[in-house]
């Protein structure tokens, strides 16, 4: 029994053991001790260091930070979520750190899948490394998006599970699907969970009517019943996130606006309830570059210059070879890459072979969905804009060429499914011949008249080009230099991509070849699967490395750090320490609090002696910040940087989904003042002239509390002494009817004035008797606990620089609840009685720990129903057999 049993968990057991081999070798420099340079993770240290520091000391989560755009919730950035299988992939990625780690999950998400297909173990095992391999996956591994890889390593395995259910049992089907289910979800990447929805979508449907046709409706209904079951179960654990997401998505650049004007500056049309469509299509690819998933270098590959391929600069002209060393190696339509979607010549082949020959009609689901995918990541093209305009959510997710992950899954799927037929089922070999010969004969044709298929120059170059001939129209000499520079600059562009042609080419005849020889019996199975595996392996490495590589320069790996720089990425500047030492010359309190806590944390012998500086500087910051309330404002692209947030709370930052209102204030007056005060920096500006700058013309980050302005990092910082600071009290209140008034009457703004709807009326007093002699001050200061204390003869308004969101907020005033409102477009505002009172401004929000009570009860249930399955499963499979025994 026990041998039967370990002959059955063999393949599996030699099949984990490949995928971290191959895994271990393609991270090796991980072994070492380095970790792999992520910038989104970079970015996310930044900005995610205020929540971190507050979990630290207080062991809760803080739901709130100040690091970014003046304040924002923290459920995007960096909340834990604590559900039980999130747990146990916890701890298997403690055990297999990243990136290994996330190789591994997505090479046993996608065998798991292949299993609940019913394909042999070894196929399945070639069928992984394909999918972990796909250049899709190492790119984003490169870059950091790790919630995205989390997300997708889940998503092969769910729709296994759905497969399962149709096809074999429902109710494992529908076990599967619970557990991953909730571990997808709570990877908390939604544009993988909407865009995964299309193909389960189409597998239902496909399993509809394949029931329907067999007059089982009944039975579709029941399994389907099931499998949802199992899908609400998966959902219940991460239920916290999924809430409180819904509700702040409402607020961001993705929901509706109360605008329905738009900046005079900018000249795209107010989206009310959706992002912009040349927003979304940004980074959308051209028609033609979605043959990268087959040819890596169609247009290019990644980012870079000409003047890097410098064998190839050899036969151009002279005299034009340094314009043309700056042009970009990469042609095709998106504002950036890294690298190209490839998936494998070698799979396209067999996926394309199991196209024709797979039987089950399962496989039209994801030929119907990858064709969508396809189309979809096209920029240009009436089938993305009517998607955008009509299909729900579709417009509330950039980056369109995401949704190529289904095409992924389907290359990898059918062309497994395609090899087990082979092994089962004898094919047409004539049929087979014309598809291969077809598929070889179109690339030969993209590599012997490439002008016919591709261009080769992106649509701003083509305009760079047009305009410039325009300019120099009545210089035949200059003409004929511009057309001169564009075939020059199109010959190298013509290596590049033949060179890849014939890569692919040279990749899908070796399959074909050895499928054929496999078909033709002149090579044996075992060695048919040894020779597929290999292929498919060398195939994707050898693009792979191209975007993420082991290389050294002068000793050190180019894309790997040690794992202090990767936890620690960020180092204090001159303007940074400057800040540090203007406030502890004003509060010899914050100089005794950071020593008493540099004294208890005992900095010591666990570190190096470089890192101890740096580990003291990070507890001097973590003090400043929760000891002050002040705001800093980096001048140099303010909106696209993490690091001011890793040192100060920003005006800045970087993220995808900041609050609506603030973006509007960024777009209408924030960006212009930015920009005003520079052209006054870059003009050699007194210190009279900056000063009138911050006092008259920078009144909307005034009243945000901007106290320092970094301009140069190795510099010392603006001093701001106009910011309005963290209260006041105005004499006088502007009312208007709606958003459009209010964000048009911020141009006026004082200190002195609120800008306020009308709605809010009723929580103000019906006139101010302004008392020049009132104070109001902030006393203690946390991320979601801001507490004031106020002194007035008479009542009063004040406004506060944090940010207005409705959803969690609450105001206290002597300990009881007390209304506020909006006022500035975006700042609280509160009646403040006459006498000395204590303000707090605590975020409690209700939707979190609404959703963290269900999170258990959802944890226990998903459990329960997962034992439950396993012991009737159990139970009925002991009983199958005591019954075949007694007959």
């Amino acid at each position: 029994m026990i041998s039967s049993k370990l002959k059955k968990a063999l393949p599996h057991l030699i099949a984990i053991i490949i995928f971290l081999g191959i895994s271990s070798i393609f991270f090796y420099p991980q072994l070492e001790g380095y970790r792999l340079f992520q910038h989104d993770n970079t970015t996310s240290i930044g900005m995610s260091k205020e929540c971190r520091d507050y979990r630290d000391i207080y062991n809760s989560e803080p739901l709130w930070t100040n690091s970014m755009f003046s304040g924002m919730p923290a459920y995007q950035i960096s909340v834990r979520n604590t559900n039980l299988l999130n747990t146990l992939k916890n701890f298997v990625l403690k055990i297999i750190p990243r990136p290994i780690g996330y190789m591994f999950l997505l090479m046993i998400g996608f065998y798991i899948f292949l299993l609940c297909l019913n394909v042999r173990p070894e196929l399945a095992a070639i069928g992984a490394i394909a999918f972990g391999l796909s250049s899709y996956n190492i790119l984003y591994m490169a870059s950091g998006h790790n919630s995205k890889i989390h997300a997708i390593s889940f998503i092969p395995p769910l729709l296994g599970g759905i497969v399962y259910g149709y096809k074999r049992n429902f109710l494992i089907g529908s076990a599967i699907v619970a557990i991953f289910v909730c571990l997808h979800i709570t990877a908390n990447h939604l544009q993988m969970t909407y865009y995964m929805l299309y193909l389960v979508l189409a597998i239902v449907i496909v399993q509809l009517i394949k029931y329907i046709k067999k007059k089982k409706l009944i039975r579709f209904l029941k399994v389907s019943a099931f499998l949802l079951l199992g899908a609400c179960l998966g959902i219940l654990p991460p239920v916290a996130n999924i809430l409180v997401t819904k509700e702040y998505s409402k607020y961001t650049t993705r929901g509706e606006s109360e605008l329905t004007i738009q900046n005079p500056n900018n000249t795209s049309s107010i989206s009310k309830t959706a992002l912009d469509s040349d927003y979304i299509k940004r980074y959308s690819l051209g028609i033609s570059e979605v043959w990268s998933l087959v040819i890596p270098n169609v247009k290019g590959g990644s980012m870079g210059y000409l003047g890097q391929e410098k064998e190839h600069l050899k036969n151009v002209n002279p005299n034009l070879k340094k314009q043309i060393a700056q042009f970009p190696k990469y042609w095709g339509e998106q504002y950036a890459t890294g690298g190209a979607f490839y998936f494998g010549a070698s799979l396209f082949i067999l996926f394309i072979l199991g196209a024709f020959f797979v039987k089950d009609k399962l496989k039209w689901s994801f030929i119907a969905v990858s064709m969508l995918a396809v189309f979809l990541s096209w920029k240009y093209g009436w089938l993305t804009d009517f998607f955008i305009e009509n299909v729900p959510l579709f417009n509330k997710f950039r980056d369109t060429k995401m949704m190529l992950f289904l095409v992924q899954i389907s290359f990898a799927l059918l062309g497994m499914l395609f090899i087990q037929h082979l092994f089962s089922n004898t094919i047409n070999h004539k049929k087979f011949l014309y598809v291969s010969l077809s598929v070889t004969g179109i690339l030969f044709l993209f590599y012997l008249m490439p002008n016919v298929w591709f261009d080769f120059f992106s649509k701003n170059e083509l305009r760079y080009f047009n305009e410039l001939k325009q300019n120099y129209r009545l210089n035949h000499n200059a003409i004929a230099q511009i057309s001169e520079m564009q075939n020059d600059i199109t010959s190298i562009r013509h290596i590049i991509f033949k060179k890849d042609c014939l890569r692919s080419i040279f990749f899908i005849i070796i399959t074909s070849t050895a499928v054929y020889l496999f078909v033709k019996h002149k090579i044996k199975k075992v060695y048919f699967i040894f020779l597929l595996g290999s292929i498919v392996l060398f195939d994707l490495w050898g693009v792979d490395k191209r975007y993420l590589n082991n290389k050294k320069q002068a000793s050190k790996y180019k894309q790997w750090v040690n794992k202090y720089e990767y936890v620690n990425p960020f180092k204090a500047t001159i303007a940074d320490k400057a800040i540090l030492e203007s406030e502890i010359t004003k509060n010899k309190e914050l100089e005794d609090k950071i020593q008493r806590a540099i004294f208890e944390q005992k900095v010591s012998g666990e570190f190096k002696a470089s890192e101890i500086n740096n580990e003291k500087d990070k507890i001097r910051f973590r003090e400043l910040n929760f000891n002050t309330n002040y705001r800093v404002l980096f001048l140099a692209d303010p909106f696209n940087e993490s690091r001011t947030s890793y040192f100060h709370k920003s005006i800045g930052g970087y993220h995808g989904a900041k609050l609506k209102t603030y973006q509007e204030l960024i777009e209408f007056y924030i960006s212009d003042e930015i920009s005003g005060l520079i052209k006054v920096l870059q003009n050699g500006a007194s210190q009279d002239q900056i000063d009138s700058v911050l006092k008259n013309e920078f009144a909307i980050l005034n009243m945000l509390n901007t106290k320092y302005l970094i301009y140069n990092t190795d510099r010392e910082p603006i001093r701001n002494r106009y910011n309005y600071g963290n209260a006041w009290f105005v004499k006088k209140l502007n009312f208007v009817s709606n958003a459009n008034e209010e964000m048009i009457s911020l141009k006026d703004v004082t200190r002195n004035k609120a800008i306020v709807q009308t709605k809010y009326t009723k929580f103000l007093p019906s006139d101010i008797l302004y008392d020049s002699l009132a104070s109001i001050d902030l006393i203690k200061y946390l991320p979601n606990h801001l507490i004031y204390k106020s002194k007035t003869n008479s009542n009063q308004v004040a406004l506060f620089s944090e940010v207005f969101y409705e959803a969690g907020w609450n105001a206290y005033i002597n300990g009881k609840h007390a209304d506020y409102f909006k006022a500035n477009y975006l700042l609280r505002g509160l009646s403040i009685p006459e006498g000395e009172n204590t303000i707090e401004f605590r975020f409690e929000p209700k939707t979190y720990y609404l959703g963290r009570k269900i999170s258990k009860i959802g944890s226990i249930l998903i459990l329960c129903y997962i034992l439950g399955v396993l012991v009737y499963q159990v139970i009925t499979n002991r009983r199958a057999r005591k019954i075949s025994n007694n007959l």
